[in-house]
């Protein structure tokens, strides 16, 4: 939701009539449309101004919207999963009470001892992404997946470091760890 351009987070929301807003604009469902009978993740929720916040209500109470430029009104049958990293109660109100299912997820720093299963499978991420660093950093690399070699040193200091930005954090320190390591 963070990345939509103010001046199109209906369009993408809700989609759009052909020529409109433009002549020559395709048709577009927008992203309500497109997860009908699903699931739609509006990351950083949050960052969406509360005028534009209000835009979803009607979808979620009823499953009801409107494309830009048509006076059809459509349905969908989504199931919104949102989240954001401010305070809940930075969202609008009227929003928050129909987003009524809440799972608080802990920070790396209140959990440590999910730090080296975190790191594993980020590692596994990156190598499936580079064989030459799966072949390079992991015993009985298969392609997809392995044990990541990984100094007691290391692993001590991952699980002792103060994270502020979690598991990008984390992320961050290995990629620099494969970039620095013999």
């Amino acid at each position: 939701a963070a990345t939509f351009p103010s001046g199109l987070i209906d369009a993408e929301l809700f989609g759009n009539q052909a020529n409109y807003p433009n002549a020559g604009m395709p048709e577009r469902p927008g992203l309500i449309g497109e997860a009908d009978r699903s699931s739609l993740f509006l990351d950083e929720i949050g960052e969406l101004p509360q005028e534009l916040q209000a835009h979803l209500l009607r979808v979620l109470d009823r499953g009801e919207y409107q494309r830009l430029g048509d006076a059809k009104v459509r349905s969908a049958d989504v199931r919104f999963i949102a989240a954001t990293n401010r305070p809940v109660d930075q969202l609008k109100h009227d929003l928050l009470a129909r987003l009524a299912l809440r799972i608080e997820a802990p920070g790396l720093n209140d959990r440590r001892e999910d730090i080296l299963l975190i790191a594993r499978r980020i590692l596994n991420e990156i190598a499936a992404g580079d064989p030459g660093l799966g072949q390079r950093f992991f015993a009985k690399w298969n392609g997809r997946s392995g044990s990541p070699r990984m100094s007691a040193d290391l692993a001590r200091a991952l699980t002792l470091h103060d994270y502020s930005t979690h598991v990008r954090e984390l992320g961050s320190i290995l990629w620099h760890s494969l970039a620095t390591s013999r």
